[in-house]
């Protein structure tokens, strides 16, 4: 498969040389051959000389001759593989993703049905994944939330190490199941504002409200964020009504479940303070979303996606190895073969 994604095409043109294919096959049904003759007074020794065995494969040379004009023609199209590196110098964005995990993500109502249900925090993951591919040139950084913050990933270039941190996040995660706003946007600036990157951006991401109460108001951290040069577009999710959620079980740090093993399911209401989430969002100039279905979170995530244009400056070591001489090597011998067949076994008369 790396071999398949890194193989290239010099001169691509050449492929247009198929089209002969069809183009003789239609001219030789088209010429017209005058009927070979040979007088024998019986045929008997000729059809006693026969090998029945080797009559059945006497397409073969035809097909070894098509097969070899396809090898040169790729070989013509000059296969190469392309071992070209590429060194980020610098990025234009850093962006750190605050997601909750308090036991409210663990309501059912984003399932698009009842028999595959999915937790909220299920949604933004899956959700999460994409995003993540698609800024493949910025720093991103993983910050998990409840009443305590817990930093999971360091900003950093390797998305393949964030798909796995990111693949570890569970409610119970920071052993608490409460929700504090203002604990999340510090950790996120505090990893922020170091950096020297030409924009720097939080996305908080939560279904809640503060609860227990903060002793300080969010908007605290928001207007130094904005100081800090940090921009904050916070997401709402769910739909903000009562839900069929999973219950948390905190002395196992696990779903609560019934004795056969299954996960009780009960009705809860978890209220979204959409008003300080505005403000935080106002006061940074970021922008609020609310996303109370799948595809409504995953069209926020997209937007954001263009809004925030990466400028990166990229060092490009250009290599290519020409691998044309093994298709046409594999020509060359399927025509000899051809040729060796032909007048031999597969000899015609005339």
């Amino acid at each position: 498969m790396e071999l398949y994604n890194n193989l290239v095409w010099g001169e691509p043109a050449w492929v247009f040389l198929v089209i002969l294919f069809p183009l003789l096959y239609f001219i030789r049904r088209k010429k017209k051959y005058p009927i070979p003759r040979i007088r024998f007074p019986t045929i008997s020794h000729i059809r006693s000389s026969f090998n029945h065995k080797i009559t059945r494969w006497i397409w073969l040379p035809k097909a070894l001759r098509n097969f070899a004009l396809l090898f040169l023609i790729c070989s013509l199209c000059r296969p190469q593989l392309n071992q070209s590196t590429e060194t980020i110098l610098s990025s234009g964005v850093d962006i750190v993703l605050a997601i909750d995990l308090s036991a409210s993500m663990l309501a059912l109502d984003m399932s698009e049905a009842r028999n595959q249900e999915v937790t909220r925090l299920d949604v933004v993951k899956d959700v999460l994944q994409d995003f993540i591919k698609q800024r493949k040139y910025d720093r991103i950084g993983l910050v998990a939330f409840s009443v305590d913050p817990y930093l999971v990933s360091a900003l950093t270039l390797d998305k393949a190490h964030l798909q796995r941190n990111l693949e570890r996040l569970r409610v119970g995660l920071t052993h608490e199941t409460g929700t504090n706003l203002g604990s999340a946007l510090a950790e996120g600036i505090n990893r922020l504002r170091p950096l020297k990157s030409k924009s720097k951006i939080l996305i908080l991401l939560t279904d809640g409200k503060d609860e227990p109460p903060p002793p300080h108001s969010p908007l605290i951290f928001a207007h130094g964020a904005k100081k800090d040069g940090v921009k904050i577009y916070t997401i709402a999710i769910g739909t903000n009504s009562r839900t069929r959620t999973y219950l948390f079980d905190s002395s196992v740090k696990d779903l609560l479940r019934a004795p056969n093993g299954q996960p009780i399911v009960r009705m809860a209401h978890y209220p979204v303070d959409e008003e300080v989430l505005k403000n935080i969002a106002d006061v940074t100039g970021g922008k609020f979303f609310q996303a109370k279905d799948q595809s409504a979170l995953r069209s926020i995530y997209q937007e954001i996606d263009r809004l925030e244009k990466t400028d990166i400056e990229l060092q490009v070591n250009a290599l290519f190895e020409d691998l044309y001489h093994w298709p046409l090597g594999a020509a060359i011998l399927l025509l000899l073969l051809e040729f060796i067949l032909s007048r031999t076994i597969y000899l015609r008369i005339p």
